[in-house]
């Protein structure tokens, strides 16, 4: 992984450096995927060290080419899955049981008057690039306040895979059950089931 990321930055991990706007930004491997027989995903996370809550660390992934002389560089795809905040990157995992090559779900937290949800985006690692397959949401809780009155509500669930490639659903307990399935159009999967609205 060590050589993968010099080769994909130029400059052994952890690597530093400044961003558009001045700030320090630290590089660092994470993961090293297959993704076709000669190709595979290095996975880095770029975070600023003590950031502002405004500060966004985000993911880059590097696709490279593997062979006997070891890695030549293809393609790079930066600020993958959103950015996170007080310069850190966004939490992940790597699941291989929704689409037909790895996917990468990031998870972020929102809140705002009365309200918290959850949402992850599912990106597939595909022989030709990562491409954004969905965006769910996979929990909410809503707490009346004086500025923002109604009824408490709360949803949290999971993601359940059915064919692989082809549909997974959203199932969501709590106040009540919401099952919401998305199936493939093209590149992505889509729904046309109700679904949490997050905040």
């Amino acid at each position: 992984m060590f050589q993968a990321f010099a080769v994909a930055f130029g400059k052994p991990a952890p690597y530093a450096t400044l961003d558009d706007g001045g700030d320090r930004v630290v590089y660092s491997p994470q993961a090293l995927i297959d993704v076709a027989p000669t190709v595979v995903a290095l996975v880095s996370k770029g975070e600023l060290p003590g950031g502002c809550e405004a500060c966004a660390g985000a993911l880059t992934i590097h696709y490279l080419k593997h062979g006997p002389l070891g890695f030549s560089r293809i393609r790079t795809w930066a600020g993958v899955g959103g950015r996170g905040r007080f310069g850190a990157v966004l939490p992940w995992t790597v699941r291989n049981d929704i689409d037909n090559g790895p996917t990468l779900v990031t998870r972020e937290e929102v809140s705002e008057r009365g309200c918290s949800a959850t949402t992850e985006e599912l990106i597939t690692l595909t022989p030709k690039g990562p491409v954004k397959i969905a965006a769910i949401v996979i929990s909410t809780v809503y707490t009346p306040t004086p500025d923002a009155p109604g009824a408490s509500d709360h949803l949290s669930g999971k993601i359940e895979p059915i064919v692989r490639g082809e549909r997974f659903a959203v199932v969501l307990t709590g106040t009540e059950t919401v099952r919401q399935m998305f199936k493939r159009e093209g590149d992505v999967f889509a729904t046309r089931d109700p679904g949490a609205t997050g905040c």
